[in-house]
């Protein structure tokens, strides 16, 4: 390993995220249904509504905690209303876990120092890590207060001290601002499991150790209570309901959405791994002996096992819920004895999704997928120019280049420039929220009402839209707001032939055409 990655691997990895982010965030708009409706959320507090209770669309929004919320509302009071310092919240936490990555690293493995700025750099450049830290979503978040919390379990297993047992309660109580109870899914398999993977010699008695755990936990919901005290009391019966049992527990039961097989994860492993895991010397760092072989793997592999069976068990599954599980690959992974050469890269096919994903996108342009299996989308011709010279660039770099690290370091940023070159054209036309918020802005004095009954706030905060958009939930409910609104905006998806309204534009937006309606002046 190179001395240049053990001096400034932790820094050179935390600027490749954060380039990353900024990149892809500018070359896309802001996404439905995600991340326009955290941003919905963070604008409606930022006008006025409950610093301690969420909302969307006016109504109670107990989904998420606010953490995230309340960091965008703090950037916008120093920046203003602005998008990119506020789509840059969670790219900021994902920096934060690479940075905290090398810390832990140093703290499991002192003998063992480059392993830091390796760690860090994998994390940095693995392919899901990379893409889901440039969204405005809640991992990220959550990926730091999970490392922060295994800091802590590492520093109590050591010294039982009541400073470790306080931060573990900081981190947990900061996964839940971050993303809810799920923390415990996280971190309270690693901490009751202690056993499993700490040592005998010098290790505190269990007694004290399950002590200080119950402790900490203690620590957490005081630091929970000062936000969740008042929401519970200021969100009425069903707030409460919502946030003690349906948003947390209720969601492990029986997923709202979701729902995948148990096999789901396991499946999706090979791109968790890529590109770090795609050689033969990645698997010799995973497997059981090695893992195994000293506390600090243990430790990492209990954290990152644990989570990979409960969340497998767990309803509702998407790709970002195992997110903060990946610092254990990079950590992991750093112990390879020997990096793989360039060469042992190209044998395990490490270039194989960049290739089909080239594939993919030249069938698209050249009309050789059926127009009916895209659901409109398309890609110009044009556009595959930079395409086709970004994949050059990584294949030249895989037969040319000999500094291996930062070859595959570069693998998936560039997979991932080559994709939203692609499909930039395609998301800024379609996927653009900004583009009905811009029609209804100039008419919420008059009223405005969606017969979309899965709205969730995509062009509220888009338009900079200060009212509440109706939701008639039948065609009577619709007809009495037309009635009592002449001159008000009406979206729907279907045609209104039997209600007085003037059709003004029609948009294609997330794959649904928007009739955009103006209601006629009663005669």
């Amino acid at each position: 390993m190179s001395g240049l990655l053990s001096r400034f691997g932790v820094l050179a990895a935390c600027g490749l995220l954060a380039l990353t982010a900024v990149v892809l965030v500018l070359l896309r708009p802001l996404m439905p249904v995600d991340e326009t409706r955290y941003l919905t959320v963070a604008w409606e507090m930022w006008q006025g509504g409950s610093k301690f209770v969420p909302h969307l669309n006016g109504e109670l929004y107990s989904h998420k905690p606010p953490l995230l919320f309340w960091l965008i509302n703090l950037v916008w009071s120093v920046t203003g209303i602005n998008d990119l310092a506020a789509r840059l919240v969670a790219p900021a936490f994902g920096v934060a876990a690479v940075a905290l990555t090398a810390v832990l690293s140093r703290r499991l493995w002192p003998d063992a120092p480059e392993r830091a700025g390796f760690a860090a750099l994998i994390l940095a450049s693995t392919g899901l890590f990379a893409f889901y830290g440039s969204t405005t979503m809640f991992d990220t978040m959550m990926t730091v207060a999970v490392l922060l919390a295994m800091l802590a379990l590492w520093s109590l297993r050591r010294t039982g001290s009541m400073a470790a047992t306080a931060a573990l309660g900081a981190a947990l109580a900061l996964g839940v601002y971050a993303k809810g109870p799920v923390v415990l899914v996280h971190v309270m398999p690693a901490a009751l499991l202690m056993p499993l993977w700490a040592a005998r010699e010098g290790r505190i008695a269990l007694t004290l150790w399950y002590g200080r755990v119950a402790m900490a936990v203690g620590v957490a919901l005081a630091l929970v209570g000062l936000w969740l005290g008042p929401a519970l009391v200021l969100g009425g019966p069903e707030y409460r309901a919502d946030v003690l049992w349906r948003q947390s527990a209720g969601r492990m039961v029986t997923a709202f959405a979701h729902g995948r097989p148990w096999w789901f994860f396991i499946a999706l492993m090979p791109l968790f791994l890529w590109p770090w895991g795609w050689s033969m010397a990645a698997m010799r760092a995973l497997a059981p002996g090695r893992l195994f072989a000293d506390e600090a793997g243990r430790l990492a592999g209990v954290w990152g096992l644990a989570a990979l069976v409960a969340f497998s068990l767990i309803s509702g599954k998407q790709a970002h819920y195992l997110v903060p599980e990946l610092p254990v690959l990079a950590l992991l992974l750093s112990g390879m004895v020997a990096v793989p050469t360039v060469a042992a890269w190209r044998r395990m096919g490490v270039l194989l999704p960049p290739a089909l994903l080239l594939i993919f996108l030249g069938a698209v342009a050249l009309g050789l997928v059926p127009a009916d299996k895209l659901d409109g989308f398309q890609v110009p011709l044009w556009v595959m120019l930079p395409v086709i010279a970004l994949f050059a660039l990584l294949v030249l770099m895989l037969l040319r280049l000999g500094a291996q690290v930062w070859v595959t370091a570069l693998l998936a940023p560039l997979t991932l420039l080559m994709l939203h070159v692609a499909v930039k054209p395609l998301l800024f036309e379609a996927y653009d929220p900004t583009r009905i918020g811009a029609i209804l802005a100039p008419e919420q004095a008059k009223g405005i009402a969606i017969t979309d009954a899965s709205y969730h706030g995509q062009f509220t905060y888009a338009g900079g839209l200060t009212t509440v958009l109706a939701l008639p939930g039948d065609v009577s409910a619709l007809a009495a707001w037309v009635a009592a609104h002449p001159g008000g905006i009406v979206l729907s998806q279907q045609d209104q032939p039997a209600l007085p309204l003037e059709l003004i534009r029609n948009v294609r937006f997330h794959g649904k055409d928007y009739r955009i309606y103006r209601v006629r002046p009663a005669q």
